[in-house]
């Protein structure tokens, strides 16, 4: 059996946990009640610790789904969740304005802590009207030509897959490398 272990990152209120549900069927999840007013006007519900999910995607290959927190305290989690990675989703909510200045700085820190590993950008919520499209969030948090920066409906599962294979795409020339 084949592990590869893919990473999702990006803001509060992203679509991370839904992503790993909607792919998965089932995962573990470390959900609390929102504490902080600011945050509850999004979600009632927020990650603490991690999410997990699995999917076999059959040949030997088991993908295991790491779901970080989104809110900044939770920061140092990406360090530890990332131990192993083979590639790097970061998810944005493209139709909140408000959290755009914050998917930036995310952004710009997932690029220089995961330099070395593939990585693709989900722009999530496509399913709103007033979601950015993927090429104005290339634009918007400076994403280089060479990442894909694709739509994305969490909650769709077909949407949900294109987004992950797209990441194995460039994970599995380096097959090799995966335990």
């Amino acid at each position: 059996m084949r592990n590869v272990k893919v990473l999702v990152v990006g803001p509060f209120n992203a679509g991370k946990t839904t992503f790993i549900r909607t792919l998965t069927g089932i995962s573990m999840t470390t959900d609390v009640e929102v504490t902080s007013a600011e945050e509850r006007k999004k979600k009632r519900w927020t990650t603490v610790g991690m999410d997990f999910g699995m999917v076999d995607i059959g040949d030997g290959y088991v993908i295991r789904l790491f779901g970080s927190p989104g809110q900044a305290r939770f920061s140092f989690m990406w360090k530890v969740l990332s131990v192993g990675a083979h590639g790097i989703i970061f998810m944005l909510d493209a139709s909140d304005r408000e959290s755009i200045q914050t998917a930036q700085e995310e952004f710009r820190r997932a690029t220089e802590q995961f330099a070395k590993l593939p990585m693709v950008v989900a722009a999530n919520k496509q399913d709103v009207s007033n979601a950015l499209k993927p090429e104005d969030v290339r634009f918007i948090l400076g994403v280089p030509s060479k990442v894909r920066v694709l739509p994305c409906v969490a909650i769709d599962k077909a949407q949900a897959w294109l987004v992950l294979g797209s990441l194995l795409e460039l994970i599995m020339p380096q097959e090799s490398q995966i335990s």
